[in-house]
């Protein structure tokens, strides 16, 4: 999507068709376009690698861990983490919903027509 390759599928790796990607991004000079573009965007920053980890670590320091930028799921129980009390408000009613229709559907068949003929069977006899 960055204009900066070939992609190939792993079903596709030949030598014919690796060959062919080199030799399309070496003499297609829309690739070289975009390397560059890449690399003026990469390298225009304030400060280096070096000094951008430095000053991070300098930073956490001076604030006893930097527990403000901590991401807010590490203080969340692990069922809100797995989102486990959602799938339950999304689940219970539905299981609710087949329980009751199932307890429906045996009650229906314990006090069926079939249980009164063999009743009245047996009292005649």
């Amino acid at each position: 999507s960055l204009g900066a390759a070939i992609q190939l599928l792993m079903d596709d790796l030949s030598e014919e068709n690796i060959g062919a990607a080199i030799k399309e991004v070496i003499n297609n000079p829309k690739y070289t376009e975009n390397i560059r573009r890449l690399s003026r965007q990469f390298r225009d920053r304030p400060m280096s690698a070096m000094e951008t980890a430095v000053y991070w670590i300098e930073y956490v320091i001076r604030h006893q861990g930097a527990l403000h930028l901590r991401p807010a799921s590490v203080s969340l129980p692990l069922y809100q983490y797995l989102l486990l009390d959602v799938i339950a408000v999304l689940f219970l009613p539905v299981f609710l919903l087949l329980f009751f229709i199932y307890f429906l559907f045996f009650r229906a068949v314990e006090v069926s027509p079939k249980d009164h003929r063999n009743y009245k069977l047996k009292k005649n006899n």
